[in-house]
């Protein structure tokens, strides 16, 4: 049981020479390979593998703060659904209103500096995943695509309004207590104040 117990960590040196040992360590809990002394791969087996593939959310936390806080994001857009169904009739929109709500909302709470650095986190953030409802199988769209969703969105004032009363009622009161979000308020003030211009003109 010792040896089961020893390799959670391996470097490749160790990988060669122990590799049968290692395998069978793995069928009981994974190991993780260093190689150069980062992270490079793990070896789990079949039926770890195949748990994991089916769910996502198997890896997320149930204390984590988006966790905790999903059921009132939630709430507060079924509310909203009529903004939902007029955006989802936007010509060539490819990416449901919701789930790219979800995707600005990570952006705020994690300040992610650029569409491009969010488009990435899609593709390997497994609780960015878990948040907007991608499975660990499924392909992150198209940048191309990814960026004209958001755009839609970000053109419609009842949407980036609906960002802030969910900022302001779900997540203003919990910051304190919870350290991991950095919410960037200074690009949701940016978004808000393009429509605000727009107001101005119109009166």
């Amino acid at each position: 049981m010792g040896t089961m117990e020893r390799y959670s960590k391996v470097g490749m040196q160790e990988l060669d020479q122990r590799l049968s040992k290692i395998v069978e360590a793995a069928r009981k809990k994974p190991v993780s390979v260093y190689r150069y002394g980062a992270p490079w791969v793990w070896i789990v087996s079949q039926d770890d593998w195949q748990g994991a593939s089916k769910e996502v959310a198997s890896y997320i936390p149930p204390g984590h703060s988006l966790v905790l806080l999903r059921p009132q994001i939630e709430d507060l857009l079924d509310q909203h659904r009529q903004l939902f169904l007029a955006l989802n009739a936007e010509p060539g929109m490819l990416i449901a209103p919701r789930t790219v709500m979800h995707i600005l909302l990570l952006q705020l709470l994690y300040s992610v500096p650029s569409e491009q650095q969010l488009y990435e986190q899609l593709s390997y953030n497994l609780l960015f995943r878990w948040f907007v409802g991608l499975d660990l199988n499924q392909k992150v769209w198209s940048f191309n695509v990814l960026s004209r969703e958001i755009a839609t969105l970000l053109n419609n004032p009842r949407a980036v309004q609906l960002i802030q009363k969910i900022i302001g009622e779900v997540f203003c009161g919990a910051l304190l207590q919870m350290p991991e979000f950095s919410l960037n308020f200074a690009l949701l003030h940016t978004w808000l104040a393009r429509h605000e211009t727009t107001s101005t003109a119109s009166h």
